[in-house]
């Protein structure tokens, strides 16, 4: 069996007695087994290459597996170590449980047990060697998305000033002049730009700490604030916002965070709503949930796109033009933000007949 590196799986067997470690090299003949007569020699061996797991008898002359145990686990704390203790050792397990052993072999060794013990071990080892690349993955992506907006802010702003000299310049020209109209392109573009690095900015910001700035929140006032800010900000006045908000118990969270979540999922409301089409948001609550709906009447999500809406970087694209403004983040973040409040959130649509977005979110008691 191969590890994530590619290589066959090493496992160190450690025991004093060598017909218990030849038994165990028998029976795990898909790995690649070292062995070690004496704690001192298993160290020696740990530090010369690259294990994977260690299986280790407790008591052996001139030292013992939880000492072992301890040893590997404190220059190595995600080490995955195996204890073979006697039937009826509790005052051995729980000292090893102690000294955070990953599983028990019971003695005599019973060959398909310890199989099935080191395949599990591995398992978890797997699992959190995943669960560790996945946090370093969005510690990198987090940095990544600070040091960018970071350094986009001084020549946006550097390029926002030199285009207000050649704005000025450019007022005693004809409208219609090409200059001028160069100009105006510009200070779209440069207003596209400074956009994305307010996204980028408040992106990383919304995905921080999640237990930070938690206050008791007005549920009905977040969302008729948002819906009321997205709505100003929507450069589609002909889609009309209906709001039908019930006062509900309070939530306990982030405001700002909940305010950035719901802005996500209203700003694709509108941004898919054609003029003449509607915006419908509603809040209602029934015992210790409170929930918000999000319905438009808008292009809606062809099917084989909807399993990946809440990814990273994934853009609906309705028309195919490739031109769709954003990042693709704004639902991806919504959902981890409605999660970090130990709440859900649903999304439901069919091509034509609009999208619907529904979020559950906890009450505070009483």
């Amino acid at each position: 069996m191969l590890n994530r590196s590619g290589k066959q799986i090493v496992i160190l067997v450690v025991d004093d007695e060598l017909v218990i470690r030849d038994l165990c090299s028998k029976g795990l003949r898909n790995y690649r087994v070292l062995q070690a007569g004496s704690p001192q020699e298993a160290l020696a061996c740990y530090a010369a290459e690259p294990v994977d797991m260690v299986l280790t008898d407790v008591q052996m002359p001139g030292g013992n597996g939880i000492d072992l145990l301890r040893e590997i686990k404190k220059n190595d704390p995600n080490a995955v170590v195996l204890i073979m203790t006697g039937f009826g050792d509790k005052e051995t397990v729980l000292e090893a449980l102690r000294a955070d052993a990953d599983d028990f072999i019971q003695k005599p060794v019973n060959l398909l047990q310890l199989q099935t013990a080191i395949e599990k071990a591995l398992g978890r080892r797997a699992l959190k060697e995943e669960l560790a690349a996945m946090h370093s993955l969005d510690s990198l992506k987090g940095a990544f998305l600070s040091l960018v907006s970071h350094k986009l802010k001084t020549p946006l702003t550097s390029l926002s000033l030199g285009l207000e000299e050649l704005e000025r310049y450019a007022a005693r020209l004809h409208s219609t002049d090409v200059c001028h109209l160069r100009l105006v392109s510009m200070r779209e573009d440069l207003g596209v730009l400074a956009g994305l690095m307010t996204s980028l900015v408040r992106m990383h910001q919304a995905l921080g700490a999640p237990g930070s700035g938690l206050v008791s929140c007005d549920l009905s006032e977040v969302v008729k604030s948002t819906a009321e800010s997205v709505e100003r900000a929507s450069a589609k006045s002909g889609v009309t916002l209906i709001l039908d908000l019930a006062t509900v118990p309070v939530v306990r969270g982030n405001r700002d965070r909940l305010m950035f979540a719901l802005q996500q999922i209203l700003e694709n409301a509108f941004k898919f709503t054609s003029d003449g089409g509607t915006v419908a948001v509603s809040l209602t609550s029934a015992g210790r949930y409170a929930t918000i709906v999000v319905r438009d009447t808008g292009c809606g999500i062809a099917e084989d796109e909807m399993p990946k809406i809440f990814e990273r970087f994934y853009q609906v694209d309705p028309d195919a033009t490739g031109q769709v403004p954003g990042f693709g983040l704004g639902l991806f973040c919504a959902r981890e933000i409605i999660r970090q409040h130990g709440g859900s959130i649903e999304l439901s649509s069919q091509p034509g007949q609009g999208t619907t977005v529904t979020i559950n979110l906890n009450c505070l008691e009483g």
